[in-house]
């Protein structure tokens, strides 16, 4: 009876045990599955400056797609690296910034050093909020 006993509390430390050795994926986005290297951060609207890239003009074949045709651009961060890249839909053409490739210089680094403070508001200042939405800033 007590080698039963000895074996079935083992048992049960093992299927406890083993049992956390594989994460559960989650996603906030409410899928479960691995996500993979790269976020998502955002399409946005090719705007005038991502057609006038001189890198892309230089195309051969006039039936390729180039950076007019783009519809959208897809902004992804790689989680691994920390380097952004926004990607035509069409071209395939992609950008890309990597702040994280080297260090900063002193003078980036906190504390910043300021020209001149600013004066801290009253106290008992009370703050204006407005109900109309806020414009985007161009």
């Amino acid at each position: 009876m007590r080698a039963q006993s000895l074996f079935l509390l083992a048992a049960a430390t093992a299927v406890v045990g083993l049992g956390g050795c594989k994460r559960a994926d989650w996603s906030p986005l409410g899928n479960a599955g691995h996500q993979g290297r790269y976020v998502g951060v955002g399409i946005y609207g090719p705007n005038k400056q991502w057609t006038r890239m001189a890198a892309t003009q230089a195309s051969g074949a006039d039936s390729h797609a180039q950076p007019i045709d783009d519809q959208v651009v897809i902004v992804v961060a790689d989680s691994q690296t920390g380097e952004l890249r926004a990607c035509g839909d069409l071209t395939g053409y992609c950008i890309g910034m990597n702040p994280w490739a080297k260090p900063l210089v002193t003078s980036q680094v906190a504390p910043i050093v300021l020209t001149q403070h600013v004066t801290p508001d009253e106290p008992d200042m009370t703050v204006m909020v407005s109900s109309e939405p806020r414009k985007p800033h161009r």
